[in-house]
């Protein structure tokens, strides 16, 4: 999902997470003189992968690395902790070793449901609406792999209202479109009359378009309800101005 185009940041939140934990007997560490620290720090010690110089082999150079990362929670069971008396003491000798989930800090549910929440966050001047399509295309092809009992369902998804603004923005343009032509046929009685009006509403969103991109702005929520709105003011100031020329028409004025 992280390699999504337009993706910020992907976070996990209410999903377990493993952890290798070691519970010391206290009394066995009294016993053989040791702490809780000491212990840490050898088992930090042991589990490194370390870049360690290079050497040179003729006209050749190779990088060298220590690879000492435990790949299997029982191998910590075998290492040294301490030597008494000549014995060797092995964390197996003072503590037990579980491989588990850490505690959970917060929990998520869905309908009620244990889950895991998956938040995706787009980069800075990223479409929104590109972004989330984008995304829903590439969980379509993560969720025929994943478990039969594991289910994905979108929580929050804020493209809804802007595509919703977007359709309603076109259903005030339809409607506009249809009302006004019937309106201004009916009380002029002039197709040409009718069309100049209409012709109103598509020039006033192309100069507003333009506007938005000249000064780097984009379409969204805001901007498409002011242009509904402005819609009716459009049309409105439209109506009043060609009624007036329709009049001056009437009375003898020259259509120039």
């Amino acid at each position: 999902l992280a390699r999504v185009s337009g993706v910020g940041t992907v976070s996990m939140g209410g999903a377990p997470t493993r952890e290798i934990q070691v519970y010391c007997d206290p009394y066995k560490l009294q016993a053989y003189g040791l702490s809780v620290s000491s212990i840490a720090q050898i088992i930090g010690a042991e589990n490194r992968n370390l870049p360690s110089g290079s050497i040179d082999v003729g006209s050749e150079t190779y990088t060298l690395r220590i690879e000492k990362e435990i790949d299997d929670p029982s191998e910590l069971l075998d290492l040294v902790v301490s030597t008494s008396s000549d014995k060797v003491v092995y964390l197996r000798d003072v503590a037990t070793v579980r491989d588990g989930s850490e505690e959970r800090e917060q929990e998520s549910f869905t309908n009620g449901q244990r889950s895991a929440r998956i938040i995706i966050q787009k980069q800075n001047g990223a479409n929104t609406v590109n972004v989330i399509r984008d995304v829903k295309k590439t969980l379509k092809k993560i969720e025929p792999t994943l478990p039969s009992d594991v289910k994905i369902t979108t929580v929050v998804d804020s493209s809804t209202n802007i595509i919703n603004t977007i359709n309603t923005l076109k259903e005030t343009i339809i409607i506009t479109f249809l009302v006004v032509m019937l309106v201004v046929f009916v009380f002029l009685g002039r197709w040409r009359a009718t069309f100049i009006i209409v012709l109103s509403i598509p020039i006033a969103l192309l100069a507003s378009l333009v506007y938005l991109f000249t000064t780097g702005n984009t379409l969204n929520i805001i901007s498409m309800s002011a242009l509904s709105i402005a819609i009716g003011m459009v049309v409105d100031n439209a109506i009043v101005v060609l009624e007036n020329i329709t009049t001056h028409i009437e009375r003898g004025s020259r259509p120039r």
